[in-house]
Order: C-alpha cells, then structure tokens, then sequence
C-alpha cells in the first residue's frame, strides 16, 4: 500500500505543474446583430423601425434582439428618428454600444463644477478693471480664453434637446446643399 505522504506530494506536485493542452479554444463572432443593424439603417436610411426589424428578420435575425438594439442606438445617438418616424445613423461608421451599468455609472458620477461664461467682458469692463487695479494699459491685461457659446450648448444639451434643436434647424436651412 503506497505511503500517504507520497501520494500526497504527487497530487500537490500535479497541482503547481501548468496543464498544457494542445488545442486553444478562440471564440469567434458568429454574428454581429449590433453592426448589421447599424449598416442597414446607414446604408437605406429613413425607413420605420418596423421595417428594419423585418429586414433584419429576412436575414435570419432574431425579432426581439433587433428592436432592442433600435431602441438602444437610438436612445444612445447612434440612430435618430425624425417628424414622420423614420430613422437614420448619426454617424458614417459603427461604433459598439455602451453598457447599461457603464451608464447609469457616469450619470451616478457628481459633476464637476466647471466655469462656465457664455458673456464675454465689454472693453468698457476690461478698461474700468484695469484703472481700478492701477492704470494698466490694456494691452497688459491677461485674456482669459472664453468658450463659445455653442461649446457650452453642446456640453449642457440633453439627447432630446439636442434632437429637438436638429429638427428645429432641419426646418430652418431646408433641403439647402452646398
């Protein structure tokens, strides 16, 4: 009958040695429901969301997994809706979509105060500053960068502002090409 310690040792020693096996499993990407749901809005835009989903569905494309992704690309600006209903890309590649946790993570992040100026300061204002600080021309005062007015919309704009603002300037400038 073999020794306890023995066999003991043998399994400890089995246990350090790395296991090496000759196959490595890779996990390839069957399908991309998200990019091809992504290409087909941006290659046959304005189109209804239920169109989409039967175009997808003739391709072999679960129902309930490409109206979700509509959802979640529109809901992330990937995708927009227009007046009538119909959808089309926001931009000309796919890019992956954003976890739910990672999102409710940055909109659970407190915000950091930032200085925002959307006036800038009349020279009359910048000339009685600097008299009250002792007669420095006002060559010598320091300009303090100032962000644009539309640096400051597009940081503080909600999606469905921003949605609302691109219709109302739809509207405005028309089918205008350059």
């Amino acid at each position: 009958m073999p020794d306890l310690q023995t066999e003991m040792q043998k399994i400890l020693q089995s246990w350090d040695e790395p296991k090496t096996t000759e196959e490595t499993t890779v996990f390839t990407t069957t399908t991309n429901t998200s990019r091809a749901t992504f290409e087909l809005v941006r290659d046959n835009p304005y189109k209804s969301k239920g169109e989409y989903i039967k175009l997808l569905e003739q391709k072999g494309f679960k129902k309930s997994s490409t109206s979700s992704l509509l959802a979640q690309m529109i809901r992330q600006g990937h995708i927009s809706v227009d007046d009538m209903g119909l959808l089309h890309t926001n931009f000309n590649e796919y890019r992956p979509l954003k976890s739910t946790t990672t999102l409710k993570n940055k909109a659970k992040k407190p915000k950091t105060s930032k200085l925002r100026t959307s006036i800038e300061p009349s020279k009359e204002a910048l000339a009685a500053a600097a008299e009250a600080m002792g007669s420095i021309g006002m060559n010598r005062l320091i300009e303090v960068p100032i962000r644009s007015n539309i640096e400051v919309i597009l940081d503080t704009i909600t999606l469905s502002e921003a949605h609302e603002l691109y219709c109302k300037l739809h509207q405005y400038f028309g089918g205008l090409s350059k």
